[in-house]
């Protein structure tokens, strides 16, 4: 029990007679007060997190702010989702958006891939321009008229 005068926030010292009044630890709290210690934010909308609350990339959200940073579906509790720049991306938006795209057939590199004219290629499609195979298992790689071309095409004897 309290007195009427000492029925006050312990953050703020708001009297509590007519307002919501919370306790944690023996010590009394008006709404304001409890909320900016003890409930968590979502990390989208910075509102305080008064029901179901989701967990994940180290921080807490509303669910249904939880969603893909590039299409904005809601994430449900079977999807996977990847992060990026501590964004989070379903897999179709972080392969589309995320991912590099190979330089010969513009796809999204999702394994192995190498670096050549400012560009990065899916080992596969990294190809001689003229006789068409790849270059795996090559030393080397001749740039003629800005396009990969083998030795054997390039009239090269090949190391």
């Amino acid at each position: 029990y309290y007195h009427e005068a000492h029925f006050n926030c312990c953050e703020c010292s708001a009297n509590l007679i007519n307002i919501s009044v919370f306790s944690k630890d023996e010590k009394l709290y008006c709404d304001d007060c409890y909320k900016k210690n003890f409930v968590p934010k979502c990390a989208k909308c910075s509102e305080f997190i008064t029901s179901d609350c989701v967990r994940a990339m180290d921080t807490t959200w509303h669910p249904k702010c939880f969603q893909c940073f590039g299409c904005l579906v809601q994430f449900t509790s079977d999807m996977s989702y990847r992060v990026k720049d501590n964004r989070p991306y379903c897999e179709h938006c972080y392969t589309d958006t995320v991912l590099p795209k190979c330089g010969g057939c513009g796809e999204p590199i999702t394994d192995r891939a190498l670096k050549a004219f400012d560009k990065q290629w899916h080992v596969s499609c990294f190809v001689c321009s003229e006789c068409k195979k790849t270059f795996e298992g090559s030393k080397n790689f001749y740039s003629i008229e800005g396009q990969p071309v083998c030795a054997p095409c390039a009239g090269i004897e090949d190391e």
